[in-house]
């Protein structure tokens, strides 16, 4: 069901052609998807998109990470790597306004699947490539991984303690920016096809996007020659803005300027700390780090964490106690957006997501189309392009759908 106004309905009547896998391209398509547009997801027969067997966790025996990532499409099993199912997929991609893939760079072109190929009988179509390391370059043949590009690019290097080895962030930073990125520059593609009737072709990686986070980290290296270090929950530039050791547990503050900290040292009694010439601005604050941290934590050690985070927020201080994922999901805050959208599922009639972050007219993701079954609706989708129940038939014989 489609809601008459609000993101839900932003791309109604675009079909969109999924020839990805993983996590990056079929984020990019359950946005497209949220949008309002027709989402077919091509995948393999009898094993269908790697995310259903990473496992654990499941939900009534579905992988969670498969259903994170992938409602609002119709699943299409069919084997590309036969002519009869390239065939097919040639057929879909001939009628979408958008192709994404994420298969290693060529692959698609040795089977007659590329931008090139699709462009001659469908000038209007916008071709979305993600990959890992992009289609230029000694490394765009290599295969990618978040955890790769965390590694590659400095941000894992950035995370931890800095007396300890480096970690990885527990969550798929670049798979889901690069999905972000794959929207923005498919919306692009769209906005463009209605001034000129063109199409085009959309790149993007998990190494651009790795790249992109470290901006600002990359811009302060450039003007000092000095690579930033690993702070631990703080940051090399603003002081104080990391967890403080209450009496129980922590709180990170983040007190981003000098008006807050005055009324930061306030709460903490010591509102000397303000004038005292080695933490009166930011740049003090940062050079003389470690005298702060002392004297923060040995007055944090006089109340709980609990008590300084209701002092801190009556001041409009930033802080946060660390809470979990459970604590999460029962947030007011959560409920309060409405954050959680039920997507009845064959296999979980209670299912909940996360909507999408962004709103329009208070309206957020309008679709309710569950995460599919593999192969769920191949019929229906091979019915609707002309094809009749015995050619269905012959071709699952012959095991090119399933």
């Amino acid at each position: 069901m489609i809601s008459k106004s609000g993101i839900g309905t932003s791309l109604r009547d675009i079909r969109v052609l999924d020839l990805t896998r993983n996590l990056a391209g079929p984020y990019c398509t359950m946005i497209l998807g949220d949008m309002g547009a027709d989402v077919i997801k091509i995948e393999r027969p009898g094993y269908g998109d790697d995310t259903r067997n990473w496992t654990p966790p499941t939900w009534n025996g579905e992988s969670t990470t498969f259903l994170s990532a992938n409602r609002n499409k119709r699943s299409m099993a069919v084997d590309i790597n036969v002519a009869e199912g390239v065939k097919i997929v040639q057929m879909l991609a001939y009628q979408a306004d958008i192709l994404v893939e994420s298969f290693k760079p060529g692959s698609l072109l040795k089977r007659g699947l590329g931008y090139e190929d699709i462009k001659e009988k469908n000038p209007g179509l916008i071709y979305c490539s993600i990959s890992g390391y992009g289609n230029d370059g000694p490394l765009n043949n290599s295969p990618g991984y978040d955890p790769i590009m965390q590694a590659s690019t400095g941000i894992m290097d950035m995370t931890g303690e800095p007396d300890q080895e480096p970690v990885r962030l527990p969550i798929a930073v670049n798979d889901m920016g690069a999905g972000m990125w794959a929207v923005i520059g498919i919306l692009s593609g769209l906005m463009n096809r209605q001034a000129t009737g063109h199409g085009c072709q959309v790149e993007t990686s998990l190494f651009e996007t790795a790249s992109w986070w470290m901006n600002y980290h990359i811009t302060g290296y450039m003007a000092t020659g000095v690579a930033p270090v690993r702070c631990g929950t703080g940051t090399p530039f603003i002081v104080p803005y990391e967890v403080f050791p209450a009496l129980d547990e922590g709180l990170l503050v983040c007190v981003g300027n000098d008006n807050l900290f005055r009324g930061f040292v306030e709460e903490l009694e010591m509102p000397e700390l303000a004038t005292d010439e080695r933490f009166a601005t930011n740049p003090m604050r940062v050079q003389n780090r470690e005298e702060l941290r002392r004297l923060i934590i040995e007055r944090f050690q006089s109340r709980t964490a609990t008590d300084w985070e209701a002092r801190f927020s009556a001041r409009s201080i930033p802080c946060s106690r660390i809470l979990t994922v459970a604590d999460l999901v029962h947030n007011e805050q959560l409920r309060a957006l409405n954050l959680l959208k039920p997507f009845p599922h064959p296999s979980i009639p209670d299912l909940r997501l996360i909507d999408l972050p962004v709103s329009q007219n208070k309206e957020r993701a309008a679709r309710t189309y569950s995460p599919p079954l593999l192969g769920g609706q191949t019929n229906e989708i091979l019915l609707d392009h002309g094809y009749t129940e015995d050619d269905i038939r012959e071709l699952r014989k012959k095991g090119v759908i399933a």
